[in-house]
């Protein structure tokens, strides 16, 4: 996913006039603008700096079954998981849930940026990119909590 948020943003830059927006106020409009590189070198770094900090969170929660918790009937499944048997199955399975959902977080941050920076070339209005960001990562927590609920209640 790193791979295709990357190449994403490639793509786009290909795309960029030399002047690309880089910031804009609650209304849409546009107030600050940089270089298409200067944009890019942007992206990537949030990208890699995002994709270190989802990923060490999510290391962190598979150290240790104590910051397991969920509530209501959940909270038996919960219980059952953090057994020191079953932990250790359920760790792998917790990890890979959260690099995917570290995958698409980047994806929808690649796609709503590159929105954002070629909105002018398509006489896009500004908010679009807020648009496609937080409808992307909506759906995506959506189907984090999905998937989430389904681990806790899957069998060994």
């Amino acid at each position: 996913m790193l791979v295709i948020g990357l190449a994403i943003n490639v793509a786009a830059w290909t795309q960029m006039p030399e002047v690309v927006p880089q910031h804009a106020g609650v209304t849409g409009q546009v107030d600050s603008w940089t270089s298409r590189n200067g944009f890019l070198a942007f992206t990537v770094i949030s990208i890699v700096l995002f994709t270190a900090a989802l990923l060490g969170a999510s290391a962190a929660v598979g150290l240790s079954s104590e910051g397991l918790h969920a509530p209501g009937k959940r909270a038996e499944r919960v219980t059952y998981w953090q057994h020191p048997d079953r932990w250790p199955i359920f760790r792998p399975r917790l990890w890979s849930l959260m690099a995917w959902f570290t995958g698409w977080f980047i994806v929808a941050m690649a796609v709503g940026a590159n929105v954002f920076a070629l909105s002018p070339r398509f006489n896009l209005p500004g908010w679009l990119a807020l648009v496609v960001i937080f409808g992307a990562m909506g759906l995506e927590l959506a189907w984090f909590v999905v998937r989430m609920f389904r681990l806790l209640d899957a069998d060994v």
